[in-house]
């Protein structure tokens, strides 16, 4: 695995598909075959029940436009927002709506397993979180890390994962932290220079080293990005070969 992916989603084809009825579009991003981060973004029509589900190692869900409704009442995403799980943590049914258009972001490759399968169940991460939280809800904020980028915390770093909307002037340097557990640099609005390729929207870096990050440089009209962070729980589950992680495997080839 390197340390380091630059993802041009807009040099990346479309697939038809559909799964259990649903039908959507889908762009693998990341396949994750390095054993690094599996990224994929997904276009679903709308559809009043996307059946329950888990994957077997942390996820973030960066919903771009559209709506997703969950059935906890407070739980009415709308973009932009961000949705994450723990590692075998079960979330869903959902609704989509609205030219829905989502990134599915994981540290690495995660599979996909459907809470009709018993045998499942007995493999729900209890002790897991499940966090959410939309741009429209947060206020901008100064940081003294981010200097002077306005910052919007979807997620709080409190959490263990975090969120963060980070809005940057035109052509600043943008100087990130390290991320030891793995980050996704999401291109919002504007553009970025990542060695020497511009990103627009959703482009995005995916970086994981103990050590800082290249710097990047915002575009002349300035770039908003979203920072979504894992913690310990990246390193943990995952596709083994073995057990439930063969059938998990399977339903996401199926689907993708």
């Amino acid at each position: 695995m390197t340390s380091q992916y630059v993802v041009d989603p807009g040099a990346v084809p479309w697939k038809p598909s559909q799964v259990a009825g649903i039908t959507f579009k889908c762009q693998v991003l990341l396949d994750g075959a390095d054993g690094g981060p599996e990224a994929i973004r997904f276009r679903f029509d709308p559809c009043p029940s996307v059946f329950a589900h888990m994957h077997l190692t942390s996820q973030f869900q960066l919903l771009l436009r559209g709506r997703m409704h969950f059935p906890k009442a407070t739980m009415k995403l709308g973009a932009v927002a961000a949705h994450y799980t723990n590692h075998n943590f079960p979330y869903g049914p959902f609704s989509v709506a609205e030219e829905h258009d989502m990134l599915v972001l994981h540290p690495k490759r995660g599979g996909l397993i459907t809470m009709g399968d018993r045998s499942a169940r007995k493999q729900i991460n209890l002790g897991g979180r499940h966090l959410y939280g939309g741009e429209s809800d947060a206020n901008w904020v100064y940081l003294p890390e981010y200097k002077e980028a306005r910052c919007k915390a979807l997620i709080r770093s409190g959490t263990g994962p975090s969120a963060l909307m980070i809005e940057y002037r035109p052509r600043a340097v943008i100087d990130l932290p390290d991320a030891p557990y793995g980050r996704y640099e999401v291109v919002l609005k504007g553009c970025v220079t990542v060695d020497g390729r511009s990103l627009f929207s959703p482009g995005f870096r995916y970086v994981i080293n103990d050590r800082r990050p290249d710097t990047i440089e915002a575009g002349e009209n300035g770039a908003t990005l979203m920072l979504l962070s894992y913690d310990r729980d990246a390193l943990e589950g995952g596709l083994t070969g073995e057990g439930l992680s063969v059938a998990a495997a399977e339903a996401m080839e199926r689907a993708i």
